[in-house]
């Protein structure tokens, strides 16, 4: 690795031309760019030699960033950049100026680049983890119903496309304000379908069964499904917003940390209240002569699901939240090639 080095209190900048092999390396992922993207990073590319007074053109560099890379994008924005660059020795050997336009623009668009393409990185992770709201919407409307249905399954699919193409939406202003808009109305559909399942599941757990255990059941499943459907939407919404707003002001961050997580936690502990009780119910429930049921196979599916809520540990839904909502604020490092490829180190 070459020992020039660009520093600043935000970012560092190391050619790394004996790298080689970097698709396979363990650790590292390459993102995936849009043809505009690309461009902006090639134009970091021709702007680096002179950042790191390298003497000659490598073929790769490591861009890091320290504390995320918003700690970067805010001192370019506010109008210039100073940064040490340092000698083969160690010792500081003069200083870089990002104060030229020519420069600061291909940083700033380099680095919002980045800061966009790992956000789409970023919340795959918790998409993942949305097994509910990643079923094709043919089978999400096997199991809705209700007055909720169809804006319950309109908003899903905005936020969806939202997700999906939140890379693309981001290099368009207008298309990413309206579409932030309609992810703080989606989050406000989310919370209200919340309730109303959330209502639903109590009344009807609170019911007698009569003599269909069965259909009982069935009801208070799907009930559990919509009410899933709601949370994830609920969920994605939220960090959706930041990652469009570009908004990672820490105080901020933390309020939407408490609101989700005290929020989902409590939605988790009611609907394993709910589900204890479904379980105690079917475990007294008489089978009548005429009809028989198999009890320990009804047990054992509501069981499955009283045992997620009740690990004593967070769900794994909400571990993804903590990380996804936190991920701007954690060290990053990046290596970029003269192809105009990006890459992140995962691990």
């Amino acid at each position: 690795m070459d020992n020039n080095v660009a520093v600043s209190g935000n970012f560092e900048i190391i050619p790394c031309d004996k790298m080689t092999d970097i698709e396979n390396k363990p650790g590292i992922k390459k993102l995936e760019l849009t043809s505009s993207q690309k461009i902006q990073i090639g134009g970091l590319m021709q702007q680096l030699p002179a950042v790191v007074a390298a003497n000659a053109l490598s073929n790769m560099y490591m861009v890091r960033f320290p504390a995320g890379i918003p700690n970067a994008l805010t001192p370019l924005k506010q109008g210039g950049f100073s940064t040490m660059v340092k000698g083969e020795n160690g010792r500081i050997a003069g200083t870089a100026s990002l104060y030229s336009v020519e420069a600061q623009a291909a940083v700033l668009g380099a680095f919002n680049a980045m800061s966009i393409v790992s956000g789409q990185y970023f919340l795959a992770q918790i998409n993942s983890e949305l097994k509910t709201m990643n079923q094709n919407i043919d089978k999400i409307l096997e199991f809705l119903y209700g007055d909720k249905k169809a804006e319950l399954i309109s908003e899903v699919s905005f936020v969806k496309s939202a997700y999906q193409n939140y890379s693309s939406i981001m290099e368009h202003e207008q298309q990413r304000f309206a579409t932030l808009v309609s992810l703080q109305e989606a989050k406000k559909v989310a919370m209200k379908d919340i309730e109303f399942y959330m209502s639903d599941l109590d009344s009807t757990v609170n019911t007698k069964s009569g003599s269909d255990i069965v259909a009982w059941t069935d009801k208070i499943f799907q009930i559990k499904d919509c009410l899933e459907l709601s949370i994830q939407l609920y969920s994605m919404s939220s960090l959706l917003e930041i990652y469009y707003s570009q908004n990672y002001d820490a105080n901020y961050i933390s309020n939407v940390e408490e609101e989700s997580v005290t929020y989902i936690g409590k939605c988790e502990k009611r609907m394993l209240s709910s589900f204890s009780k479904l379980s105690t119910h079917i475990q007294s429930f008489k089978e009548g002569p005429l009809k028989k049921v198999d009890k320990p196979a009804l047990e054992k599916k509501v069981n499955l699901v009283v045992d997620s809520f009740s690990r004593g540990t967070e769900s794994e839904m909400l571990k993804s939240i903590r990380s996804v909502l936190h991920a701007s604020e954690a060290k990053a490092e990046y290596y970029v090639n003269s192809n105009g490829d990006l890459y992140l180190r995962t691990a």
